[in-house]
């Protein structure tokens, strides 16, 4: 592998949110004025689902401290770890109105359906995903 083909592969790790297992618990109002942190935050319509940036999970993929990683690059290159996050999220936000409108118009073209069902696809709200850093 190339090396620029490597620095953007470990790159978009820090942009591509990773799953993790956590137990909720209930926080007071004076635990959460301390609470910050760095997600992703995916809406569709009014609905929305935070997930958590990989710099603040502790993520370990075999004898390699992803997370661990992803801070220190972090904190070596804020700049460009925030222009990668900007790229993957006005990207994503690009390609799901894409899809959006792929769908819609291949949907229109069914005989006898399309035109009922391609109407009610387009009033759906665009899936959208943004970035924010919340400092408590």
């Amino acid at each position: 592998m190339k090396k620029p083909s490597l620095l953007l592969s470990l790159g978009s790790l820090l942009a591509l949110p990773l799953p993790a297992m956590a137990a909720m618990t209930e926080m007071a109002d004076s635990e959460l004025a301390d609470v910050s942190g760095q997600a992703y935050i995916v809406a569709f319509g009014r609905y929305e689902r935070t997930i958590p940036d990989l710099t603040e999970r502790n993520v370990a993929i075999g004898p390699i401290a992803v997370s661990d990683a992803a801070r220190s690059v972090e904190a070596g290159l804020p700049n460009l770890t925030d222009q990668v996050r900007q790229g993957v999220v006005s990207s994503t936000n690009s390609a799901l109105a894409a899809g959006k409108l792929a769908l819609v118009g291949s949907v229109a073209t069914v005989p006898g359906v399309g035109t009922v069902v391609a109407p009610i696809l387009a009033l759906l709200p665009t899936p959208k995903i943004s970035y924010k850093i919340s400092n408590g």
